[in-house]
């Protein structure tokens, strides 16, 4: 799709001229941005919000983020940013997660921020995530028809890390009073993952019982076939059933972790676009679990030789700790999602620290992305092995029960930030955690390097997570 047909009829109506600019789809604006070679400043980015009274869409350049302290001053409205599902709804005929700027002709009140207005040219994504439409500036203002003037954006530079701009100002306020309940309120475990948990806990389990829970749900059934008949096992005859990929390629245990990981994943739904969103995480997700399970063939020191299936286990689930992030305090999760973006060289665990919270969110959020996981992990009364895996990933220092998982999770973070996937601090392998796996550092790199070189099946099954 190039364009949603009501973008199209509503440009064609007003008269307007404007271009069609397309391009490779891209996972946010930003991308969509570097993609062209259009200025942040002059792309608009539509966003949908909330409050008590209903739904609003704000507009504002890439460039810039919303200060809602400022909105709230200039309009007399607590906003807080929607939830995917409740902006789907009035954008039918668009992509997930491609807004058009014009709110009114989806049915919602706009307000635009000033700052459009400096440049010549404004360009926009019309509902697809494959095209830009760029018109001239008073074509744009004369688009946005009723829409309400404001100046309620700040600079992206407010998310540097040497900022001075108070995160509480780039907070909704209508969070403050939320945050200390959902604390204590987190996500129940899927139904799904509750029964694999359960079949892990049986003795007398075996091929047949498991692929009978996994065909409960045509998606997941789906993703493990695919994945036992990826290039990455070698295996060249036919699979054509889950009973098959157990039985002949993957293995009992590999498969009943794998279904844990993804049902477990499922659960949790974060905005789509920037690099901690779903797209995003679930690439780094695949490609770490794939990596994980890879590296631990070789492992060839120590009394806890790792299990291949929990090793993809603990590639899969690792930074779970940034859906819940997200599905506890999704204004700061946009936040942070925003900061990453903005700081490509700081490690996350020291932008993490950057966000304020109220209360005990504070705390919470202090804590960071691998606490908070394991936090959930432990509620959920996951394996150990998973819990110690999502706490210790970024401590090359662990040396306590199970470190060979944590071992394997950060070495294969380190190795994929070679091909820029992931979150990883530095590309730098740490002698004592390679000697931990009993992996030299070349060994290491050819294993990446042999994964790397047959990956669609991993970027098939992103894309499905994701969706």
């Amino acid at each position: 799709m190039v364009m949603s047909s009501t973008v199209k009829q509503y440009l064609d109506r007003q008269g307007v001229d404007y271009r069609l600019i397309t391009h490779p789809r891209t996972m946010s604006l930003e991308q969509a941005a570097a993609a062209t070679q259009v200025a942040p400043a002059a792309l608009a980015r539509a966003v949908v919000l909330k409050d008590s009274r209903g739904l609003m869409l704000a507009v504002l350049p890439v460039s810039h983020v919303i200060n809602f302290a400022r909105l709230r001053e200039l309009i007399g409205r607590d906003f807080e940013i929607a939830e995917a599902g409740e902006a789907a709804r009035h954008f039918r005929d668009c992509e997930a997660g491609s807004l058009p700027p014009f709110g009114e002709v989806f049915g919602l009140d706009t307000v635009v921020d000033d700052c459009l207005a400096e440049s010549d040219s404004i360009y926009f994504e019309p509902g697809s995530h494959t095209t830009l439409v760029k018109v001239g500036a008073d074509n744009f203002q004369l688009l946005q028809g009723g829409a309400m003037r404001a100046n309620f954006s700040a600079p992206a530079e407010a998310l540097r890390v040497d900022a001075e701009v108070p995160m509480a100002e780039l907070t909704p306020a209508a969070e403050v009073k939320r945050r200390i309940e959902a604390l204590y309120k987190l996500p129940p475990v899927p139904q799904m993952a509750q029964r694999i948990l359960q079949l892990r806990n049986d003795p007398d389990a075996d091929v047949h019982d498991l692929a009978e829970i996994v065909e409960m749900d045509p998606s997941l059934a789906a993703q493990v076939i695919r994945y036992a008949t990826s290039p990455l096992f070698g295996f060249r005859g036919k699979v054509d059933s889950v009973k098959e990929a157990i039985a002949r390629v993957l293995g009992f245990e590999a498969v009943l972790n794998m279904a844990l990981g993804l049902a477990a994943g499922g659960s949790l739904r974060n905005p789509p676009d920037g690099p901690l969103g779903l797209n995003a995480f679930w690439r780094h997700a695949t490609y770490s679990a794939a990596l994980c399970q890879a590296l631990a063939r070789r492992v060839s020191v120590g009394p806890e030789r790792p299990k291949l299936g929990m090793a993809y286990l603990a590639g899969l689930l690792h930074n779970f700790g940034f859906l819940l992030l997200g599905h506890l305090f999704l204004p700061e999760f946009f936040l942070l999602n925003r900061m990453v973006a903005a700081n490509p060289e700081t490690p996350i665990t020291v932008l993490e620290k950057r966000m304020l919270g109220m209360g005990d969110a504070q705390n919470v959020l202090s804590m960071g992305h691998a606490e908070i996981g394991a936090w959930l992990m432990e509620s959920w009364e996951m394996p150990g092995e998973l819990i110690v895996s999502l706490r210790e990933h970024h401590n090359p220092g662990y040396e306590g029960e199970y470190a060979v998982y944590a071992r394997l999770v950060l070495i294969s973070n380190r190795l994929l930030k070679r091909h820029e996937i992931g979150d990883a601090e530095s590309e730098i392998l740490p002698p004592s955690v390679l000697a931990g796996l009993g992996l030299s550092e070349e060994k290491a790199l050819e294993i990446l390097e042999e994964m790397m070189e047959s990956v669609d099946g991993l970027d098939d099954m992103a894309k499905l997570l994701a969706a």
